[in-house]
Formats: C-alpha cells, sequence, structure tokens
C-alpha cells in the first residue's frame, strides 16, 4: 500500500530565507521582499513564466515530427531542420509538403502520439482553420534557429524539452553504483523522487518516432535501486515530479492502467556509437522489473527490445504535477525522500532559478537522502547539502558522456 501523496504548495518566505543573501546580488537577483503576500505573488508569477516555456519545448518537438517523423505517411524526411527554409527564411516546398501531411495525419491517425497531438493544439485553442499558419510558424522558428539565422533564446526564456534518452539513466545506475560502493548511499531506499522524467514525443535522438511516446526514467531508476539491492519492490515508492500537462496526463494514465492490471510496454532502440558498457546496459535493462516483449518493427539499421513492465511495479509510482522552481512537496518531518534524481533539468533555469529548485529538493529529502543531478551552475551551492563529487560516465570510446553531480542532505 502506497503512503499518502504529500500535498503539493509554492515556497513560502520562510522556505527561502538561508538563500536569500546569496541572491540579493547579481542581475538575476532575487527581489527584496517585506511582505509575504509580495512574495506569494512574485511566486505565483514565475511558476506561470516557466510553465509557459513548456510549450515552446512541445513546439520544438511537433517541428522534429513534421520534418523527420516516419510515423505518418509523407514525402521523403528532410536531411537537416536548415533545409526546411529557403534563403529568404521562407519554408521550402518539400517542408510544407510534410506539414500538409501531418495535418492530414492529425485528422486520419489514431494513436497516442497525434492524440498528445491534439491535446496540446486544442491546449493552445487553435482552430482548424489557424492550424496550418501555426505549424508554419513554429516550424518556421526552429529551422531558422537550427540553421542560425535566427538568435535562439536566452537560458531565461528557452522551450523546456520534454523528449529523454536511455543514456541518462544508465549514468543514473553507474553514479548509483559509485555511491553504493562509497557507502554514501542510504542502505535502505524506500522514498524516491524522480523530477522531470520527460516524455518521448518526437523520440529524439534522430526522431525514434517508430516507437509510441514513453516516459522511461521513473521505471529506470526503480530497476537501478532495486538491482543493486538498495530497495525492495514491496517498500519502495516513486513520485514522478513533472510540470508538463503532457508528461503528468501519460504517467497518470499509465498508473490507473497498471491498476487495472495492464502493463507498461518500453520500446528500447540501441543506437550506434555506444561503448560495450551502454551496449551492456540497454541488453540488460528491464530484466528485474519486467518481461521480455514482442518488439515493433523498426527502421533497417535499428535493433529494437521491448518490456513489458510488471504492472505491480508500475503501481509503485505516484505522479505530482510540480514546478521544483516555484513549489515543494510537505513531506511528513521523518518522511522525506531518501533518493531524488533530477537530470537534465537545470540546464534550463538561471542561477536564482536553479537556487530555489535546490532549496525546494532540500526540503523534500530527509537528512542523509541523496541528490543526483546535472547542469547545475557552480555558483549555485546551499548550505544544506554536502557535495560528494561528480562522476563522469563516458557512452562511447571516445569519453563522451554526461557528468552527474551528487549531494548529500545534511
Amino acid at each position: 500500500m502506497l503512503a499518502a501523496a504529500n500535498p503539493v504548495r509554492f515556497l513560502r518566505t520562510s522556505d527561502v530565507q538561508s538563500i536569500a543573501s546569496v541572491l540579493a546580488a547579481g542581475p538575476d537577483k532575487l527581489p527584496d521582499f517585506t511582505e509575504s503576500a509580495d512574495w506569494d505573488a512574485w511566486i505565483r508569477e514565475r511558476d506561470a513564466v516557466i510553465r509557459g516555456r513548456i510549450d515552446h519545448g512541445i513546439e520544438d518537438s511537433l517541428s522534429e515530427l513534421i520534418l523527420f517523423g516516419t510515423s505518418f505517411p509523407a514525402p521523403p524526411k528532410l536531411a537537416a531542420a536548415a533545409d526546411a527554409v529557403n534563403a529568404a527564411g521562407d519554408l521550402t516546398a518539400n517542408a510544407r509538403a510534410r506539414q500538409d501531411a501531418f495535418i492530414h495525419a492529425i485528422d486520419q491517425l489514431d494513436s497516442e502520439r497525434f492524440r498528445i497531438v491534439l491535446e496540446f493544439l486544442r491546449r493552445q485553442r487553435v482552430s482548424e482553420e489557424e492550424l496550418p499558419a501555426f505549424l508554419s510558424g513554429i516550424v518556421r522558428r526552429f529551422a531558422l534557429e537550427e540553421a542560425g539565422l535566427k538568435k535562439k533564446q536566452a537560458r531565461a526564456d528557452v522551450g523546456v524539452s520534454p523528449e529523454t534518452s536511455l543514456l541518462i539513466n544508465y549514468a543514473i545506475e553507474e553514479t548509483l553504483r559509485a555511491l553504493k560502493t562509497s557507502h554514501a548511499l542510504p542502505a535502505h531506499i524506500q522514498r524516491i523522487a524522480v523530477i522531470g522524467p520527460g516524455l518521448d514525443l518526437a523520440g529524439d535522438p534522430d526522431v525514434n518516432d517508430f516507437c509510441p511516446p514513453q516516459s522511461l526514467q521513473s521505471f529506470a531508476v526503480l530497476e537501478a535501486v532495486l538491482r543493486l539491492g538498495a530497495a525492495t519492490p514491496a517498500e519502495v515508492q516513486i513520485t514522478a515530479v513533472d510540470f508538463n500537462p503532457l508528461v503528468v496526463s501519460h504517467l497518470r494514465n499509465s498508473v490507473v492502467k497498471a491498476q487495472a492490471g495492464r502493463g507498461y510496454v518500453l520500446q528500447l532502440p540501441r543506437m550506434a556509437g555506444w561503448n560495450a558498457a551502454v551496449v551492456s546496459y540497454w541488453q540488460h535493462f528491464g530484466e528485474t522489473i519486467g518481461t521480455p516483449a514482442a518488439p515493433l518493427s523498426a527502421p533497417s539499421g535499428i535493433e529494437l527490445r521491448a518490456i513489458a513492465v510488471k504492472p505491480q511495479i508500475t503501481s509503485r509510482i505516484t505522479v505530482d504535477d510540480l514546478n521544483v522552481v516555484t513549489q515543494t512537496l510537505d513531506t511528513v518531518p521523518g518522511q522525506g525522500f531518501d533518493l531524488i534524481v533530477a537530470t537534465n533539468l537545470f540546464a534550463y533555469y538561471t542561477r536564482v532559478e536553479q537556487t530555489l529548485a535546490l532549496s525546494s529538493m532540500a526540503r523534500m529529502l530527509g537528512s542523509g537522502g541523496i541528490l543526483i543531478s546535472n547542469g547545475i551552475s557552480s555558483a549555485v551551492k546551499l548550505q544544506e547539502f554536502d557535495n560528494l563529487g561528480v562522476h563522469h560516465i563516458p557512452y562511447s570510446d571516445s569519453d563522451s558522456g554526461d557528468d552527474l553531480v551528487t549531494y548529500k542532505r545534511r
């Protein structure tokens, strides 16, 4: 039986008192509020602004689907996003033809991917008559940015992408293994928060939209702690935290299906260039949390595995709509999270936003709890954390990979 969900609330002035002096200087400094009502208005306004960046990230995913997708009948995909615009900055004939095919697919194809597209368009209040102009606008912006003909938005206004990767989950498991070896990992993990688990809509990398939309990270983290013997299936609980409505809706529907006895099938493509350790991770992924399933048909040259996650595993997941920069979970004293994973998240945020997010996570972690993340500015430090160091996890023989930083809650 899962514990009762922790209530979501906005950060209060009392939550950020310890970081107020740290954020009192700099171009992106935290405003000086004397009234709690002023703070509440400001934090809610910031919440709305950050949530608005989600739409920009989804637009980029839609643009990738239009230009490179194979999940709908269309003319040949483009070689690069820059090929979608001509010298004058207008869409090319091929890009327009693929856009027309995409619009036709929205009306004709009954798949989760296109139901998600429809959900987004309805939320944006895009009418049928406005749809061609809307899609042309987002594709043109995306192509011009990729071609370097239009300056990409600054980090404070950049779109937050929902796309994920198997690679970062390999890095998380290797980091957890290193923490266990050094005896820094809690011996018994029960409560885990995965912040920003994401949803593969376009199916990056290389727009693998032959796979259905899926959210991988919550399952990958759960398998990692089980495989390492740091948790037991009967006791571990995962809270997936995201403020992208598409991610929240997808995961909540998946949990409901699990409770009805239906599993969650993960499609796992093997990509070129991986080193032997990553290939081994891909080969064995899912052995702890699921059983082999029949993979979908994949394009030539791509090997695909499929794992049916056991319903009892999916049922260990709860989902919260929470923006960790502006909100937190009110955990019961002594019942904070043992582990928080927040990867491919901080690069989207300013110094102030990163510090607020870390402050929120510090509130959510129990004493001795571990935070694993990446992309955190070296200028961002919190007194509540001990920095346990950085783990470089290579993905290829050329040593390209991710650097994951680990913190321990004091």
